[in-house]
């Protein structure tokens, strides 16, 4: 929506300017340009001898990133429990249960951008300093789990479900029969075979507490994350002009400056929950003073939405290193060429 917007506000830009420009401006340029965010099209006018408004829209075609993250019990549990748990869940789901599911990021940059070229030098008007500023919606990046990675993380679900049941001491299966009657089912040993256990999620680092960051699969069985910015995003740089025809009609451009994108990008992550330490009983907390042979003792955590980059440290694995890279990213390059038409 916001690319078709921003392509209706420049065709409204253009129509406005075309009609009235000659009146004010010396001419009018309409140029195309690849650059470090994306392509786009933009149109230039001078303003007087030294100064020249340019305006237009960049969009980044989507590519895809990959990385993983590990999917493991809390606490401390042995490699062969791990494997037993996961044969579990491979029983039921008839697929393996992996150890890292495969998160495909892509970049949903669309930005409107309005820059000022000053040009300094009376005799010397290839040379310019920029100034200005791209606006646009602030998640800038998307990130979604593989094909790949759905059995594992609908398995992952339905351990955790059966895990937090077999904690209350509630049958794992329910089923009505054709009379509308309603029975509980369950596996001899299964529930004991639960309750050595721990719940199933992946380790998101930890909060400032000490308490471990666990995030797992959502109510639709997928795992996503989204990179956010500032909306307004101010530029400064340098350009170089120079013309492709004797009669100038059309020209080259050449721009490297910086978009400052106001402070480090935030990475949030739905559907994450806080673990004290190896005695909690992870999702759910236990009220000591609330318990009583009913298990009304058993109070579930809401799950949060947080930010990698600033709510916890120590991330594992390459979620970890890419979230450190994401954090010095302050600023953008921007590096352009522009090739445009005189069209009076």
């Amino acid at each position: 929506m916001m690319k078709v917007r921003s392509f209706l506000v420049f065709l409204g830009l253009f129509a406005t300017l075309g009609v009235s420009a000659q009146d004010y401006f010396k001419h009018m340029d309409l140029g195309v340009n690849v650059s470090s965010t994306g392509i786009g099209a933009d149109i230039a006018m001078p303003v007087g001898d030294y100064v020249r408004l340019r305006t237009g829209f960049t969009y980044m075609p989507k590519f895809t990133i990959n990385s993983n993250f590990g999917v493991n019990f809390m606490g401390d549990v042995s490699a062969d429990k791990l494997r037993r748990m996961k044969d579990m869940m491979s029983y039921f789901t008839g697929e393996e249960i992996q150890d890292n599911i495969d998160m495909k990021m892509k970049p949903t940059w669309a930005q409107f951008k309005f820059l000022v070229d000053i040009m300094p030098f009376k005799n010397n008007k290839h040379w310019n300093v920029t100034l200005g500023f791209y606006i646009g919606p602030s998640t800038i990046g998307e990130a979604l789990n593989a094909p790949s990675g759905n059995t594992t993380l609908v398995g992952v679900n339905m351990y955790n479900s059966m895990y937090i049941k077999a904690c209350k001491g509630e049958a794992l299966f329910r089923y009505e029969d054709s009379h509308g009657r309603e029975h509980n089912m369950s596996f001899e040993g299964m529930e004991d075979r639960l309750l050595e256990t721990r719940m199933m999620g992946a380790h998101m680092g930890y909060f400032p507490d000490g308490s471990k960051a666990i995030m797992v699969p959502d109510k639709n069985n997928q795992a996503k994350a989204e990179m956010t910015v500032s909306k307004f995003r101010p530029y400064i740089g340098v350009g170089y002009t120079t013309a492709l025809s004797r009669d100038h009609r059309f020209n080259m451009a050449i721009d490297a400056g910086v978009m400052f994108m106001g402070g480090s990008p935030h990475v949030y992550i739905d559907n994450v929950y806080r673990v004290n330490n190896t005695d909690d009983f992870d999702m759910i907390s236990w009220d000591m003073d609330r318990f009583n042979e009913t298990g009304d003792g058993w109070v579930e955590q809401e799950p949060q939405r947080i930010d990698l980059t600033r709510d916890v440290t120590d991330i594992p694995g390459k979620v970890g290193d890419m979230v450190s890279t994401i954090k010095k990213f302050k600023c953008w390059p921007v590096v352009s060429i522009t090739f445009s038409h005189r069209l009076f």
